[in-house]
């Protein structure tokens, strides 16, 4: 299956599923979702592409009382007629998959480090030293004080 995506971008969408009765009679769904979905980052806001695979383990119901009664080894899927619609079960899968915070690897944004983001501000405001021409927001011995700034501030009331 492919999406078209704003006319630009077309994300294709791998897929596998098997509808079939489980020993115990119940309608049950197999199967696996596999995309590469284009995604803001969550860092930058620019494109990037994550890779999502999903697999499917659905037990069919038609109450949430049988939902609850089921094994943790499938999912269940509430229906409330005899008909569903794989499209629906792909694209909530492909939804499910998709991580919290989409963002490229460390290093892969265009934006520098937050850590360097903080020092540049600090020193363009001149924050980042206090009345004595000392710098309190990086410690000697460890990464720099997120809450220097802060300190410096109150010193200056």
């Amino acid at each position: 299956m492919v999406i078209p995506d704003d006319g630009e971008y077309v994300t294709r969408v791998d897929y596998r599923v098997v509808f079939e009765r489980d020993v115990e009679g119940r309608p049950v769904v197999h199967g696996l979702v596999r995309s590469r979905l284009r995604l803001p980052c969550q860092r930058c806001l620019s494109d990037v592409r994550i890779d999502v695979e999903s697999p499917l383990r659905l037990v069919l119901v038609r109450t949430d009382e049988a939902a609850a009664a089921l094994d943790a080894d499938f999912d269940p899927l509430v229906v409330s007629d005899d008909s569903i619609q794989p499209i629906d079960l792909i694209e909530d899968e492909l939804l499910l998959a998709i991580p919290p915070f989409p963002r490229h690897a460390l290093g892969g944004c265009g934006f520098p480090d937050a850590s360097e983001d903080a020092n540049f501000l600090a020193s363009d405001r001149g924050l980042a030293s206090g009345a004595d021409g000392a710098d309190d927001s990086v410690d000697s011995g460890g990464p720099p004080n997120p809450f220097a700034i802060l300190e410096t501030l109150r010193r200056e009331k």
